[in-house]
């Protein structure tokens, strides 16, 4: 196998640039740039795998290169996702270094369409650019022997983003100095694993369940089998003779990969346990488990919670979307848009991996390197994950929530599904909770079901052994919770020994985790909260909130702009000089001076129709802008008179019919 390295890719944007998003600004612009959580433009990774495939193909062609290595570097079509040591994995390139001010990224460009040299109604269109000058980084991984072929051809891209013809969009690319790679220290031998991810870049998780035809939704946590993929193609990729000695252990259900959920620094992370409900509009929490609810709605908890007293906490992790574009060139189809649902970048998931045999911790664990790549497209610019934290320990933190070894269970159990659970009946059928079985993994008589709260879905699975599905199977989610009547009490024992290893089928995959929760600890809850954490920075939603009030404020002052008679000519001359204002730095002399001449200098007629758009520019000029946007924001002639020529492309576009 080949050497893997990792390198920084960095792009300097030799003129303005407009890296759309393929969405509109309602009010806005037409054309939006490409924006992370926090505001800042970025190139997406598949928009950056993309044109390197492009010059990657002219270079192979001028230079009597084989194909084969395109094809290699960058895939093909039907590719099954097994690992290749050439297949090039990269991010997306974001700004390095990040400018102070938001609106420093920014500019706005206004086009038309002329007809016979006359401007053809309702053409006026806006697009968001990026600045000349910014400066955006990324990683990119590829072997080691395709690097110098892969740095000429990230040479070879001039041009990026929309309207290239136009002159936007000339860029400067170059690979970088290499980034070293190491897998965290840990100890040879442990029953379990705990591992801690940061994501990186946005993650995919596929939810065939909830997907359409082309929009495609993602799981809110990152499955087992997701982790146990990438450690298995990890091994077969690097460690062959190590893989090959322990490949039917890692696929046996002697070892176990768990969930990674959201994880939010609490003690304990559960599921969003199901069967509370609330009033509306109230708090306060009941369960259906032990009590009526008529007249209530059931109370989302999240994904994930955790117990503090009579205080159940919530949370989710964060999602955003991706619009992408499908083309097949080599079957001639037409494109298509669609979306694709993703876990955003810069959030912690917390997961386990219980070993029967601890000695094979060790060749797991190697798997964790500092980077660790997870999900679907993961070749595209998605699925980069940093592994924050690795380590052994007894057991997972949610044991503390159930029996200890010394207690004594009463007969009535509480079971919270941890992950998807099935068991299988007589017959070899999926059947939810099999209680005969379940008595008899008990040691008991007989196991009821009092009461439970549970959703269904359906999980598939692919073997890359065979490159087919694996056919779906009716599951209860992760969530769901049993109140059962055992006969006689179990034994502590009994209960961690399940815990231990699980119910049902595909428990190699993470499925059928369950927790025995106390029952003290289940009935005492009253109430529910969300967790208060910070959803982003505050450069974040002071920049969020500064886009709306200038939106709100454009809207609100763009019906004044011609009521007085002013021509659209007159008003583009008005935008022409703030614009050049701004070109010269924010002087504004020759602004008022233009206004000045028109209230006094071309009769009374002429100066009444100048009065309401003199009064709104002095206004804005002479107030702070802070005032009169009502957000902090900063106070330069620079931003006032950008705010005028987003008020004026607003109010002619409006006005175009």
């Amino acid at each position: 196998m080949g050497e893997r390295v990792t390198r920084r890719v960095t792009m300097e944007l030799l003129s303005d640039t407009i890296l759309g998003s393929g969405l509109s600004i309602p009010g806005g612009e037409d054309i939006a740039v490409c924006k992370y959580d926090a505001g800042f433009p970025y190139m997406k990774g598949s928009t950056l795998k993309g044109l390197l495939r492009e010059s990657l193909e002219n270079l192979l062609v001028w230079t009597g290169g084989n194909k084969a290595d395109l094809d290699a570097i960058c895939g093909v079509s039907g590719w099954e996702g097994t690992a290749d040591e050439r297949r090039l994995q990269l991010t997306g390139l974001y700004p390095d270094p990040r400018p102070s001010v938001l609106e420093d990224c920014y500019d706005s460009r206004t086009f038309t369409s002329v007809d016979n040299g006359v401007v053809k109604d309702g053409t006026l269109r806006t697009a968001s650019c990026v600045r000349r000058g910014m400066r955006f980084s990324g990683m990119l991984t590829c072997c080691k022997q395709d690097a110098p072929l892969i740095e000429q051809a990230l040479m070879g891209i001039k041009w990026a983003g929309t309207m290239r013809s136009r002159g936007f969009g000339n860029v400067r690319l170059v690979l970088g100095e290499m980034i070293e790679q190491s897998a965290l220290d840990f100890p040879e031998d442990a029953a379990c694993i705990r591992y801690r991810l940061e994501t990186k870049s946005p993650v995919q998780i596929t939810d065939p369940g909830r997907s359409k035809d082309n929009s495609y939704a993602t799981r809110n946590y990152i499955p087992g089998s997701a982790v146990r993929g990438m450690v298995i193609s990890w091994l077969a990729e690097h460690r062959p003779e190590w893989f090959a000695a322990h490949k039917a252990d890692l696929l046996r259900e002697t070892t176990r990969f768990l969930d990674a959920v959201p994880w939010r620094g609490q003690a304990a992370c559960l599921p969003g346990m199901m069967g509370f409900y609330a009033e509306k509009g109230k708090n306060e929490v009941v369960s259906v488990l032990n009590q009526d609810v008529a007249g209530m709605k059931r109370a989302s908890l999240g994904d994930c919670c955790t117990l503090d007293g009579a205080c159940v906490i919530g949370w989710r992790s964060d999602t955003g979307s991706d619009l992408r574009i499908q083309r097949n060139v080599q079957q001639k189809e037409d494109t298509r848009p669609f979306q694709t649902r993703h876990i955003k970048e810069g959030q912690a998931f917390e997961g386990y991996i219980l070993l029967d045999d601890p000695m094979l911790a060790g060749g797991i664990a190697a798997a964790f390197a500092q980077t660790v790549w997870i999900g679907a497209d993961r070749y595209e610019g998605f699925g980069q994950c940093a592994v924050t934290q690795l380590d052994a320990v007894e057991h997972p933190d949610w044991y503390t929530y159930g029996y200890q070894v010394d207690d004594t269970p009463g007969s009535t159990i509480y079971l919270l599904a941890l992950s998807p659970l099935t068991m299988l009946d007589e017959w070899g059928e999926p059947c939810g909770l099999n209680l005969d079985a379940l008595a008899a993994r008990l040691n008991v008589e007989q196991v009821e079901v009092e009461a439970c709260s549970t959703a269904i879905q359906e999980f598939g699975g692919y073997n890359r052994t065979w490159q087919c599905a694996v056919p779906s199977t009716c599951m209860y989610d992760r969530g769901s919770m049993f109140k059962l009547r055992v006969t006689p009490a179990p034994t502590a024992q009994a209960l961690l020994d399940i815990q231990n290893t699980g119910l049902g089928i595909r428990r190699a995959e993470g499925f059928g985790q369950v927790l025995f929760l106390r029952g003290e600890l289940y009935e005492q809850v009253q109430r529910r909260a969300e967790l208060k954490e910070e959803t982003g920075s505050n450069v974040t939603r002071q920049a969020a909130a500064l886009r709306r009030a200038k939106y709100n404020w454009v809207m609100q002052q763009s019906g004044a702009i011609y009521q007085d008679g002013l021509s659209r000519s007159q008003i583009g001359t008005i935008q022409a000089i703030c614009e050049k204002a701004i070109a010269c730095g924010g002087d504004t002399q020759e602004l008022k001076d233009h206004l000045e001449h028109n209230r006094s200098s071309r009769g009374a007629e002429h100066a009444s129709r100048f009065r309401n758009i003199d009064k709104l520019i002095q206004n804005v000029l002479d107030k702070p802008l802070s005032s009169t946007l009502g957000e902090p924001c900063e106070e330069s002639n620079m931003e006032k008179l950008r705010l005028l020529c987003l008020l004026f492309d607003f109010s002619r576009k409006g006005d175009a019919k």
